[in-house]
């Protein structure tokens, strides 16, 4: 067994003793301003490339171990390939840390919606139907969307892959997609749970590995196109400090120092 899948099966049971905010407390909030080389200045934050799920709560966690079969992680070949693309990835390798483009198409809508284009500052995460995180997350990032004005922050969702496929009876009904049709019914389903976009990568995962194959992943663009912000684990919290204290410093003049987080 690797050290890393060691490390995930460790991880959900002694995080029931965890407290809430123990995540924010191993995240160093403060960001700093880097000058670009077109001259102009950005607010970057420190990646939260923490492989535990340790901003969640002992109910959370409680409910989520029972929507999985942990202890057959070990061999079963679809949480086996996860946890290789997590150590890849979501521990600071193989990933090119900028905006990677995609258009895709809107779940609920059947829009398409291009990253590259919009120059709103952007945020997103992945999610599936099979993914506990992601479907504990939505109800607060439909929170922060309404928080904010729709014409300077987009907040949005990526279908991508399924982390426990056709795991257990809660997930029995949604085994791998084996067409882009299917993935797309998946997608459909998923936006029932949120009132964000849904946006379906394909069946090939081009977006969600251009992104380092995180099942939960979190990106921030600023409105200039710059990633600024990278999580292995979506954290709402994380994701409002950051946009706070973005808007604001852009309302300050963009100044070449930022106060202290509070």
């Amino acid at each position: 067994m690797s050290a890393t899948l060691f490390r995930l099966l460790c991880a959900l049971p002694l995080l029931a003793s965890a407290p809430a905010q123990a995540q924010l407390q191993n995240w160093n909030p403060e960001p700093w301003v880097a000058e670009r080389p077109d001259g102009q200045r950005g607010l970057v934050f420190r990646n939260d490339l923490d492989f535990y799920l340790n901003s969640y709560s002992k109910e959370e966690i409680k409910y989520m171990r029972k929507q999985v079969n942990i202890w057959r992680m070990n061999w079963d070949k679809v949480m086996k390939a996860t946890i290789d693309d997590l150590r890849a990835y979501s521990e600071g390798n193989n990933f090119d840390d900028k905006l990677h483009d995609f258009e895709l198409t809107d779940a609920r809508t059947g829009a398409r919606y291009h990253l590259e284009a919009d120059k709103r500052v952007r945020v997103f995460m992945f999610v599936s139907l099979t993914n506990p995180p992601a479907r504990l997350q939505v109800p607060q990032w439909d929170r922060i969307q309404a928080k904010y004005d729709s014409t300077q922050v987009h907040l949005f969702t990526v279908y991508g892959r399924e982390l426990h496929a056709g795991d257990k009876k809660e997930y029995k009904l949604w085994p791998e997609p084996k067409s882009e049709d299917e993935k797309r019914a998946y997608g459909k389903e998923f936006a029932q749970l949120t009132k964000l976009p849904v946006l379906v990568d394909g069946l090939n995962d081009v977006v969600y590995t251009a992104y380092g194959r995180v099942p939960n992943g979190a990106y921030v663009f600023d409105a200039d196109g710059e990633l600024i912000f990278r999580g292995t684990w979506a954290d709402h919290r994380k994701i409002e400090h950051i946009l706070d204290t973005l808007l604001k410093w852009e309302a300050d003049g963009k100044p070449k120092k930022v106060p202290a987080a509070q």
